[in-house]
Formats: C-alpha cells, sequence, structure tokens
C-alpha cells in the first residue's frame, strides 16, 4: 500500500506547486488611462459650436474624463473610446484658447481652439420669434434664416407668408457694446448691405448658450439712408431701444433666432 500512495501523494504536491505557481505569476492588469488627440473639428467656431475630438483611449465613462475649455470645466454631450464632443462655454472671449483633456490619473493632452464671434454661424426665426414689425404688413415675414460668416460676409433670406423668398448680402462688422451689467454681454453690429438695395443698418445682438440649444436676441435699424425719426438701438440701453419719432419701439423690433 506504501508503493501505491507515494505516487498519488507525489501527484497531490505537484498540482498543488503547480496551481500555486501561475497564482503567483498572475499580476492585476490596470488599464492604461493614456489618451491621444488625433483631430479636432472644427477647430475654430464661436460659442454653442458643438466640437468633435477624435482619438484613442477615452473610454465610455465621461466620470473618468476631465475637461476643459479655456479654464472653463465642461461636461462632454457624449463619450465614446474613440469621439468626445463637447460645446464652446458661453462664456468664453473671442480669440485663441486651448481644450485640455486627461482620463482619470493620465496625462493631459492640450489641442487649441479659436473662438469666433458668437455671431458666427447659421441661425433661424420664424412663427412668434420674428420681429412684430416684419411680421405684420407690409413685410408679412414668416420665416428668416440669417447666416453669419467668419469672414464678416452674411445672407439673410426671408419668406413671406405668400412663400415667396427675398435673398439680403452683404457684410457686417460687430464689436463689444462696452456696456455695463446687465448690458455687458450685448454687442453691436453695422450691417452694409450690398443687395437688393444698398443699405446700412446698425444694432445690437446677444447670443445665450443654454441646455436646449443656443438662442440670440438682435435688434437692429436702417441709418443710410436716413429714416426720419428713428435712431438705432445701443447696448447701453439696452433691447427695446430702437427708437420712432423719439419714442421707442419697445418689443416691436426685437428679432429672436436659434442656432441651426
Amino acid at each position: 500500500m506504501k508503493f501505491r500512495l507515494l505516487p498519488l501523494f507525489l501527484v497531490a504536491v505537484l498540482f498543488v506547486f503547480s496551481a500555486c505557481s501561475d497564482d503567483d505569476d498572475s499580476t492585476p492588469v490596470t488599464p492604461s488611462n493614456k489618451i491621444s488627440v488625433t483631430n479636432l473639428s472644427p477647430i475654430s467656431g464661436s460659442i454653442g459650436t458643438t466640437v468633435t475630438i477624435k482619438g484613442t483611449n477615452f473610454g465610455t465613462d465621461a466620470s473618468e474624463l476631465t475637461i476643459t475649455f479655456g479654464g472653463v470645466v465642461v461636461t462632454p454631450v457624449s463619450v465614446a473610446n474613440t469621439e468626445i464632443k463637447v460645446i464652446v462655454p458661453g462664456t468664453l472671449p473671442i480669440g485663441a484658447t486651448s481644450i485640455k483633456l486627461k482620463r482619470g490619473t493620465g496625462s493631459e493632452v492640450t489641442v487649441q481652439f479659436t473662438v469666433e464671434d458668437p455671431i458666427v454661424g447659421a441661425w433661424t426665426s420664424e412663427g412668434t420669434n420674428v420681429a412684430p414689425l416684419l411680421y405684420g404688413a407690409p413685410f408679412n415675414v414668416r420665416k428668416i434664416v440669417a447666416t453669419f460668416k467668419a469672414d464678416g460676409s452674411y445672407l439673410v433670406v426671408q419668406t413671406d407668408s405668400s412663400g415667396t423668398t427675398l435673398n439680403l448680402t452683404g457684410t457686417y462688422v460687430a464689436a463689444d457694446g462696452n456696456a455695463a451689467a446687465p448690458n455687458d454681454k450685448i454687442r453691436t453690429i453695422t450691417v452694409n448691405q450690398a443687395s437688393p438695395t444698398s443699405v446700412t443698418a446698425q444694432g445690437i445682438y446677444e447670443v445665450t448658450v443654454g441646455e436646449s440649444g443656443t438662442t440670440m436676441k438682435y435688434e437692429i435699424a436702417q441709418t443710410a439712408p436716413p429714416l426720419t425719426g428713428v435712431t438705432p438701438p445701443t447696448a447701453a440701453a439696452g433691447f427695446g431701444s430702437t427708437a420712432a419719432a423719439g419714442q421707442p419701439l419697445g418689443a416691436l423690433n426685437i428679432q429672436n433666432y436659434v442656432k441651426n
């Protein structure tokens, strides 16, 4: 019996030793937090613009990511292992800035971005968002699609109640309104229309980035050829300050847009 038990005992010992050796060689593998960025699109845009960051090893858990846009902490709109989408914060000034991101304790990656004037982009105003002065007779405007380009040109397509469209083109110059709070976010604009007729107008606008989208309040009045008794709105006086014959027009001349 002893000779029969010994081989069995040796086999058992060898099995236990082998199992222990396998356990000792198995060390936990920590997932890599190192990320890389391969593409940024677009590389410039106005506040409210959705920016797509492509790269590798982003993971799928937004809570693992730390992302700042111009120093402002942002929560991504969506996260995939190779793609992140973020929105340009509404508080950023115009000019060059950076996006910084990292995953967990991994190293930080920085990419450059340029914030354009907040008016840049395509906007739509329709229905009750159209200024009452334009909605009523004789204009009867029901929809306006305005596209302001970064090169200072614009295209406005107006559609009236009969479905007829009118294209307005020209250039614009925007600037800081330099108004005190609560009007400190209002900017000024000078529009030089070239077609269908030559007209100059001055006004104000303010862009707001919200959770459900980006909106713009816009008010403008013709200054050349001058309209008797009409004065354009100012950033200091705020929206509703367009005056005709010395009297403010109030909400009648305020246009509301939603960014496309």
